[in-house]
């Protein structure tokens, strides 16, 4: 039987990615290593620590406890969340997932040393077989006072304890007293002791915690300015806010759910005087939805465009005009939302959802209401019908693997190159960098989309990424388009073009936008994966770094987090192009397979698994440096 070279290559190549998917599960599914795993003499700070029966120099008590559940807000919260279950606000951007205290191999069924070397050393001191730069737990030696490690460890295992034993207490009819004690254990730590969003976690909370003494509640079902009604309270601690780090407590009792709505109305005078005045609530009825038709989405996109796109911008991506007048840049606690990720909704995603968010507004926020006065029921559900068909019908999934896509001829440069149309979309999550100072908790940019080709002898990768705000600088050098201001009424319209302003020369903001491609210098992951922050002394990263200023893709080298070297200008062979459209940057860059430049270049090999991970940096919000979103390594094969 005749075998072609073709055929064999395929099969092989299937072969490959079958066994990559099969090691990235279980990667996926990572847990950490056994307490046997952990060595019995530990190097703390230049001394030798005996892990053997290691116990807490502190004593315990509800003082420690408190400190210690603070000093997790302030530096655990993002990535194990307010629950101990890995899922905080970052917990979808980092493979392996951050680890869940509450699973029953977790940290409850280990010694108290096994917790404290894991926190003092975090992913770097994995045992090698674990691939320790998977992790992106950081090794928290200096950063942390000894003591306050140990606060920490208590607070961790007596909240997770009490998670355990709260399904199993029988509960008490719903009282101002026992919501009193709920809030005190779960909330006081964002929310402050009396409520005024002043707790010891508000300064990474995004955004700011509520502050329940004055009582503006977002996500009500009555008007606009008005109070919640007890199921509104009940509904937002029950289900909390996608997208920021306020936790669902669905797993709190019911009883203490409806506790906590009975002390929370205890916090603002504003329910005292709605009980005192003999007042109801006037509950905002959404109408079933109709039936979606092409009238309806063409009414609602007219709509949208007058009413919307000022700030949520044309394409829905938050970058209207208006966005830059009433946004604070580094937190994202008012920003626009992106419409595009319907994940990210608040509320909620649903038609129902939007329509009641688009009927009653946000209180606190840019978000208006648009009452009866406004809107009639029928217009609200065509702006409803347009905006979902801004967005996909479900949040993306994160292959494991990228795949470099085979095709013959040349590969383009330009990002709306129709054959780039033909290609697979990979999704890949972003989170803050955390892990190093200076860090960035209010990443913007929380995702890129990635395709890839080559050609036998170039590869080539197109991303996009979203960005409210373009550097004004690429407007000398590229395609930009930006959503302009809804149009005005005809009676304050203008023909006359002297009336128009002068365009401004565009000058570079003080920060560039920024991504970087990285990958390991050595390029097989066999070799091991260097540390994903640009690698160690021992795992020498390449990265591909395009910025909007001066506009163009430049070859960089890393052995560490401060220690990028650019390439020198004869070894620099990337390609690059970029436009800025509506809110999202597209970029191409590529380059040979391989290099001469063994040393510091990563070489391409089909066939080979190759780790790959991704920094972006948002300019206009003043990252730089160390600030930027990240990725957890992924891997990429050549088909």
């Amino acid at each position: 039987m005749a075998f072609n070279k073709s055929r064999i290559q395929i099969w092989l190549n299937a072969a490959i990615i079958g066994f990559i998917l099969a090691l990235c599960g279980q990667a996926y599914a990572f847990t950490g290593p056994s307490a046997s795993d952990m060595p019995s003499v530990l190097e703390v700070e230049g001394r030798q620590v005996s892990l053997k029966n290691l116990s807490s120099p502190i004593a315990e008590s509800e003082q420690t406890i408190k400190e210690g559940a603070e000093i997790y807000i302030k530096n655990c919260v993002l990535c194990h969340g307010d629950l101990l279950d890995g899922k905080g606000l970052f917990g979808d951007s980092f493979f392996p997932r951050p680890a869940n205290f509450l699973h029953p191999q977790s940290v409850l069924s280990k010694p108290l040393s096994y917790t404290y070397w894991r926190i003092m050393k975090g992913g770097p001191g994995l045992p090698e077989r674990y691939n320790p730069w998977d992790s992106a737990m950081p090794a928290w030696e200096g950063a942390l006072k000894e003591e306050d490690v140990w606060k920490v460890i208590q607070y961790i295992y007596t909240a997770a304890q009490e998670r355990r034993k709260s399904k199993e207490t029988p509960q008490a009819e719903p009282s101002v007293n026992r919501g009193s004690e709920v809030y005190a254990k779960n909330c006081a730590v964002c929310h402050g002791d009396t409520g005024g969003g002043d707790g010891p976690g508000a300064k990474i909370s995004s955004p700011f915690p509520r502050n329940f003494i004055k009582g503006h509640i977002k996500f009500r079902t009555t008007p606009f300015g008005k109070i919640p009604t007890d199921e509104d309270l009940f509904n937002i601690i029950t289900e909390g806010t996608p997208g920021t780090t306020m936790p669902a407590w669905k797993h709190l009792p019911e009883n203490d759910r409806r506790s906590l709505v009975l002390y929370l109305k205890t916090l603002s005078k504003k329910f005292a005087k709605f009980i005192k005045k003999g007042k109801t609530h006037k509950v905002i009825v959404v109408p079933d939805p109709p039936a979606f038709t092409l009238a309806s989405l063409e009414r609602g996109k007219e709509l949208f465009i007058k009413n919307c796109s000022a700030c949520h911008g044309v394409k829905g991506r938050s970058d209207g005009p208006s966005t830059k007048k009433i946004v604070n840049l580094p937190t994202d606690a008012i920003w626009p939302r992106n419409l595009s990720k319907p994940w990210k909704f608040r509320r909620g995603d649903k038609r129902k959802e939007i329509f009641l968010t688009l009927r009653t507004g946000l209180s606190l926020t840019a978000m208006p209401r648009f009452s009866q006065r406004i809107f009639k029921d029928e217009q609200i559900w065509d702006l409803v019908h347009y905006v979902q068909t801004l967005a996909p019908s479900e949040k993306p999934e994160t292959p494991p693997i990228l795949k470099v896509e085979r095709t013959d001829g040349a590969l383009p440069i330009d990002p709306n190159h129709p054959l780039w149309q033909t290609m697979d979309s990979n999704f890949y999550p972003l989170g803050g960098q955390i892990i190093q100072s200076k860090k960035v908790q209010y990443p913007i940019i929380d995702n890129v989309v990635v395709k890839a080709m080559h050609n036998d002898s170039e590869i080539a990768f197109h991303i996009h990424w979203d960005d409210p705000t373009v550097d004004p600088i690429l407007k000398k050098f590229s395609e930009v388009v930006e959503s302009p201001a809804p149009p005005l009424p005809a009676h304050l319209r203008s023909d006359d073009p002297e009336d128009e302003e002068p365009a401004e020369e565009p000058q570079p903001q003080k920060f560039p936008d920024s991504i970087a491609i990285q990958f390991p210098v050595s390029g097989n992951s066999s070799s091991g994966k260097p540390y994903f922050l640009n690698g160690d002394a021992k795992h020498p990263v390449n990265l591909w770094q395009w910025s909007s200023y001066p506009m163009k893709a430049v070859e960089v080298n890393a052995l560490g987090v401060d220690t990028l070297a650019t390439q020198s200008e004869a070894s620099q062979t990337l390609a690059s192009k970029a436009t800025f459209n509506y809110g999202r940057y597209s970029l191409v860059i590529k380059r040979q397979l391989t290099t001469e430049d063994t040393e510091n270049d990563t070489q391409f090999h089909a066939g080979q698994s190759i780790p790959i991970a991704f920094n972006v940096w948002n300019g206009s919000a003043g990252e730089t440096g160390s600030q930027k979103s990240i990725s957890s390594w992924f891997s990429l094969i050549l088909e």
